[in-house]
């Protein structure tokens, strides 16, 4: 059986390796350039950061960190619990417990290590499902085919899956469910900080004010350099809403330096800055992986927009996503 796994997006890539280990044959579409979807990497200034989520949120004894640790080795070089710890109040839409873990050359190391033996199409963003037999034509959005599939897992957030299903043999009720599907946006505004001392915290979660968390990406065991300390700042979704297509990157920025001095209690020189916008970063309406994956589905719905809150929820919706997939053999 041929499968399609449209985004390479933490719970595709786990249900393209547990398909492989079934004996499917399968192919990963990913619409951008990079790999793990928020588990997002960037450089900046010869240093890295992760823009994304701050860090990953794997339980201890979950499969999550199983599949970590057997990655990324046991060694602390490699995967770290992050130095400093989560400060501040818990966050229902986005939890970190006391056990996160962190590569120092980012987050998107696990993404590609899970990646390492399947077939990846990147760049390709899949627009259409056309019925073809008991299986799919793929059509991407210039209209090109791109081969067939006898079954698909979409990954892609709750909207990008459904315009994808209305593009679909898809039945009205079960697209009518994963319309109601939707997220907060969110900004982050990336600034290399030049401090007097470096912040006691890994991530901190403020209680109040434009900010949703502030990560110290030189907590993952990443020397300052230059004696520039990276931090990651997210807005918080209501300011995000607005900065979102509104602001300039230099107007977040300006927003976001004078909450962050507020809370680490110290002025902050800048010696570099940039913004990276996410327009669906949290879900804020989930729905189940029953509710919307009908019994024998041969589209079936994984991801973040399916399951409950943390990655090892997301990381089991790709594991089911592919037992569903294969029962249907």
């Amino acid at each position: 059986m041929r499968v399609a796994v449209i985004g390479a997006g933490l719970s595709g890539l786990t249900a393209a390796r547990h398909l492989v280990d079934g004996g499917c044959e399968v192919v990963v579409f990913e619409k951008s350039r990079g790999l793990g979807g928020r588990l997002a990497t960037r450089r900046a200034e010869g240093t890295v950061i992760d823009h994304g989520a701050p860090a990953l949120d794997a339980p201890a004894g979950s499969a999550l960190e199983h599949l970590a640790r057997g990655l990324g080795g046991e060694s602390a070089t490699v995967a770290t619990t992050l130095i400093g710890g989560v400060a501040g109040p818990p966050d229902p839409d986005a939890p970190l417990g006391d056990h996160v873990i962190a590569w120092p050359d980012g987050l998107t190391q696990l993404a590609k290590r899970m990646a390492a033996d399947l077939e990846i199409v990147r760049g390709v963003r899949i627009s259409t499902l056309r019925a073809c037999g008991d299986g799919f034509e793929l059509g991407d959005e210039q209209g090109n085919g791109q081969g067939f599939a006898d079954r698909v897992v979409i990954s892609a957030p709750g909207p990008q899956a459904a315009d994808l299903l209305e593009r679909s043999p898809a039945d009205p009720k079960r697209l009518a469910a994963v319309r109601r599907l939707a997220y907060h946006p969110a900004v982050m505004a990336l600034i290399g900080a030049r401090l007097s001392s470096p912040p006691s915290f890994a991530i901190l979660r403020p209680n109040d004010g434009p900010l949703a968390a502030v990560t110290v990406e030189t907590s993952k065991r990443r020397d300052p350099i230059g004696g520039v300390t990276p931090l990651v700042a997210r807005f918080a979704p209501g300011r995000s809403v607005d900065l979102l297509d509104a602001a300039s990157d230099d107007e977040a920025v300006a927003e976001a330096l004078p909450a962050l001095e507020e809370l680490l209690g110290v002025r902050i020189d800048v010696a570099w800055s940039q913004v990276k916008r996410w327009r669906f970063c949290v879900p804020s309406v989930r729905g189940s992986m029953d509710e919307m994956n009908p019994p024998g589905s041969r589209i079936v719905l994984c991801g973040d927009s399916v399951c409950a809150p943390g990655m090892a929820a997301v990381h089991t919706s790709g594991v089911v996503a592919a037992e569903r997939v294969l029962s249907t053999r």
